[in-house]
């Protein structure tokens, strides 16, 4: 059987606890003050994913996100899963739908689920598409694909953002954040890993890899932070690159 070549990922952003709206009421999700109005993008962006893999058989549909609230365990990238599927946009056990549940950051929803196609298929993809807001493609794209080394030219990016328009505090945020991203690409410094720690309430595992065979047989050059983390070697290997 030949392995899948196209990874697409949701980048999760809230959890959606479950209710009789299916997620269409707010009441229903546990999400920041400033994600008001941002439900119709989440719909969105899981039913575009959707429609994405049903149309491309060489595809597998990641949705990315770790248990990111103190109130439940629940992942955001189960929470996106069980929604798709209380509104019937996938069917129960897709074979080429995964959940990648440790990404505490949108840094960490794209390499994590790089690694995680790679676990399940042994190869890494060719292609990679990209489900997120439209305020965060240039964080996305140039700054997180660009230092992880996938290539520019085969990246897709979906950009999506809800009903309201973005507000200022929004727009200070983002680049605020994709300034620090910039001079600290990888999220290694104190002021973005902590940000990481202080969403990671649950202690879930943040190594790319559960092993040092793992490792040598992925081919990826790392090391291991003394937070616990691993962080890719600035000009090491890179098979996703090839």
């Amino acid at each position: 059987m030949t392995p899948p070549s196209r990874l697409i990922v949701i980048c999760g952003h809230a959890i959606w606890l479950g209710g009789p709206s299916k997620g269409s009421k707010e009441s229903e999700w546990l999400i920041q003050p400033f994600q008001k109005g941002e439900i119709p993008a989440f719909y969105a962006h899981i039913n575009v994913g959707a429609a994405e893999l049903a149309q491309d058989p060489e595809s597998v549909l990641v949705f990315s996100g770790g248990p990111t609230s103190p109130k439940t365990k629940l992942s955001e990238a189960a929470s996106y899963h069980n929604l798709a599927l209380a509104n019937r946009w996938l069917p129960l056990n897709h074979p080429r739908v995964l959940l990648e549940e440790r990404a505490m950051d949108s840094y960490h929803n794209i390499l994590f689920s790089l690694v995680l196609f790679w676990e399940k298929f042994g190869v890494w993809p060719r292609k990679l598409t990209i489900i997120s807001h439209a305020f965060k493609r240039e964080r996305l794209v140039n700054g997180h694909c660009k230092a992880i080394g996938f290539p520019l030219d085969r990246i897709q990016c979906v950009a999506i953002s809800g009903s309201k328009a973005v507000n200022e505090q929004t727009l200070e945020g983002t680049q605020l954040t994709l300034g620090q991203w910039k001079t600290d690409p990888h999220g290694i410094g104190e002021e973005l890993s902590g940000k990481r720690r202080g969403r990671n309430h649950w202690g879930v595992g943040q190594r790319l890899f559960g092993s040092e065979e793992e490792r040598e047989r992925a081919g990826v050059d790392t090391r291991l932070m003394e937070d616990g983390g691993e962080s890719l070697v600035e000009g090491g290997r890179r098979p996703w690159a090839i």
